[in-house]
């Protein structure tokens, strides 16, 4: 968290190897006292005229006062507590700012639940069941605090004792939308996480709201896309995760519904389809641990071998399943797959739904 970093982050646009070097050579304290020729002797390649660098000593000390005052803390790209996952994107920003819980940001389970502004009466359910159920198998919800679908994501995943990670457009200490002031609040009495690459100095721009995607996507494994239109700025964080090569998921909606048009399309185009948390389990490759784990607490399958146990409850946290889905998440024969599906259909723990080719628990 060295000042030195976050002033020539801030006010000068130079690579972050020349940053590096200059905090290598200059302490904390001398910051101040700082001249061109410093600079020079240290970076040759770089050119800091003399006015320059004294109004930039202004602007970082009008920010030292606005981050103490509302117990603004940051970190830089060259910190240890900075994610990986977000530095490995394009263009990662060098500074960010935060209120709360910055330990968030290495949490390995971190999912971006996001959409539309006016989200449907099925978009509120979808967001807040997929939400809830993300939390209960230990995820951390990150959205950019929008109004819709976003403010119901980080609602609900603190109503349900989960983290969230809130990614402002504007800076840290400025809330947007302000029918948020209580979420706001929210986050922080819970022990959550804002944060925003924008210092307090810089005012509100539209063109934010759309770089402030690329952070969402970046600090996460994936991204659920719950509702979105045709039009969403969601496609935005849709695009930055597939660029970023990150799991895009997309639940499926009314294909009469232009509230569906932008999230029935990333389907189409590959995004995973979501009609349940198990999709996401499994793309992810979460399943097997979290079969094991219901395995132990499911009575009453003694009479199963363990294999059986698996298939048994990869379909019970489907809810439904095909048996070419089974195969592939144990790595299995599919015709050894069938033999083990008819025996737990014979013993009476599974029924197999022809109409729709899949098998579900009793």
């Amino acid at each position: 968290m060295s000042k030195i970093v976050q002033f020539f982050s801030e006010f000068y646009h130079i690579p972050v190897n020349y940053i590096q070097k200059l905090d290598q050579n200059i302490q904390q304290e001398q910051l101040y006292s700082l001249t061109s020729h410093d600079i020079s002797d240290i970076v040759p390649e770089t050119y800091i005229s003399k006015y320059n660098i004294e109004t930039c000593k202004e602007q970082m000390r009008k920010l030292e006062e606005i981050n103490a005052k509302n117990d603004i803390k940051f970190i830089s790209i060259l910190d240890e507590e900075y994610p990986t996952n977000l530095k490995n994107i394009d263009y990662p920003p060098k500074i960010l700012y935060y209120k709360g819980d910055i330990s968030l940001l290495k949490k390995e389970k971190n999912i971006a639940v996001v959409g539309s502004r006016k989200p449907t009466t099925y978009g509120k359910w979808a967001t807040s069941s997929l939400v809830k159920e993300l939390v209960d198998k230990d995820f951390c919800i990150s959205s950019g605090f929008a109004g819709g679908i976003d403010t119901i994501s980080h609602s609900t995943a603190i109503k349900n004792k989960g983290k969230t990670i809130c990614v402002f457009a504007t800076s840290v200490d400025k809330i947007y939308p302000t029918q948020n002031r209580y979420l706001y609040q929210e986050v922080l009495d819970s022990n959550n996480l804002i944060i925003s690459e924008n210092n307090s100095l810089k005012p509100a721009q539209k063109k934010n709201f759309a770089l402030r995607n690329r952070i969402v996507s970046g600090i996460s494994k994936g991204v659920l896309i719950t509702e979105a239109g045709s039009k969403s700025g969601t496609l935005i964080t849709a695009k930055y995760a597939l660029e970023q090569g990150k799991y895009v998921f997309a639940v499926p909606g009314n294909i009469n519904s232009p509230n569906s048009y932008g999230a029935n399309a990333l389907i189409k185009d590959g995004a995973c389809m979501v009609t349940n948390i198990g999709d996401i389990l499994f793309e992810m490759r979460y399943e097997d641990k979290y079969i094991n784990q219901e395995i132990n607490q499911v009575m009453n399958i003694d009479d199963l071998s363990d294999i059986e146990k698996q298939v048994y409850m990869i379909i019970k946290l489907e809810n439904t399943c095909h048996s070419e889905k089974i195969a592939i998440a144990l790595n299995m024969n599919i015709q050894d797959v069938i033999s083990i599906l008819n025996v737990l259909d014979l013993k009476g723990y599974i029924i197999y739904d022809g109409f729709m080719a899949s098998y579900k628990t009793i």
